[in-house]
């Protein structure tokens, strides 16, 4: 997949914002496949971990998103210049995966963050099983990932980022055999995403230095 120019462009403005303001480093490229369909998984702890992806790749990702952020005019007019792919919360991710399947196997790379959502505290979360069923689909690989010192930089809630480093991880490329990664059982995909994790967790990395305490689980009603 060949990048837009508003994808080139915004590429460079970020990348320069974080090299000046996040001391941006990234490590591993030499594991990056130079072509060919590449799912990549990554935590999620901060709003900078997208454009910090961004800037970590050569080649030109495409990220999925959720179709809320594309409600607003501007964002939504963003959003489809750089090829991201929708997904609608609560019955959509079917949708979500033939689209994302269509552009791996076009060649394209598609990152993911399997938690779902950003973590409130900084602590990686129980990953979802949905790349590996995109895995089994379209028959590509994952590239597990990490970022580093985005929460402490831009934690959950704030409005303006502050100076700190970000640090991105990338690991060895993961395979799996075509009847290794059955789709109907559960279970099975839900062991090998929490592989996944803790792959991705073992790349170095640190947690954050001012993490949230967790809340305290809800009582129900009686």
């Amino acid at each position: 997949m060949k990048p837009t120019l508003w994808y080139i462009i915004g590429r460079v403005i970020v990348r320069a914002y974080l090299k000046l303001f996040h001391r941006f480093e990234v490590v591993g490229t030499e594991n990056v496949p130079v072509d060919g369909g590449l799912i990549i998984v990554s935590n999620h702890i901060s709003h900078l971990d997208p454009p910090s992806m961004s800037c970590s790749f050569i080649r030109p990702v495409r990220f999925v998103t959720k179709q809320e952020l594309f409600k607003t005019f501007f964002l939504s007019w963003y959003l489809k210049q750089v090829r991201a792919i929708p997904l609608k919360r609560g019955g959509g991710g079917k949708a979500m995966l033939e689209l994302a399947a269509d552009a791996l196997r076009e060649g394209s790379c598609v990152v993911l963050f399997p938690e779902g959502t950003r973590s409130k505290t900084g602590q990686p979360g129980r990953p979802r099983t949905g790349f590996l069923l995109l895995a089994a689909m379209a028959g590509a690989p994952i590239l597990p990932v990490r970022i580093s010192g985005s929460y402490d930089a831009m934690p959950p809630g704030s409005i303006m980022p502050r100076p700190g480093k970000i640090h991105v991880s990338i690991g060895e490329i993961m395979t799996w055999n075509q009847d290794e990664l059955d789709r109907m059982d559960r279970d099975r995909l839900q062991t090998e995403a929490d592989k996944v994790f803790e792959k991705i967790m073992e790349l170095p990395g640190w947690l954050p230095k001012n993490p949230r305490p967790a809340l305290p689980p809800k009582t129900k009603r009686k």
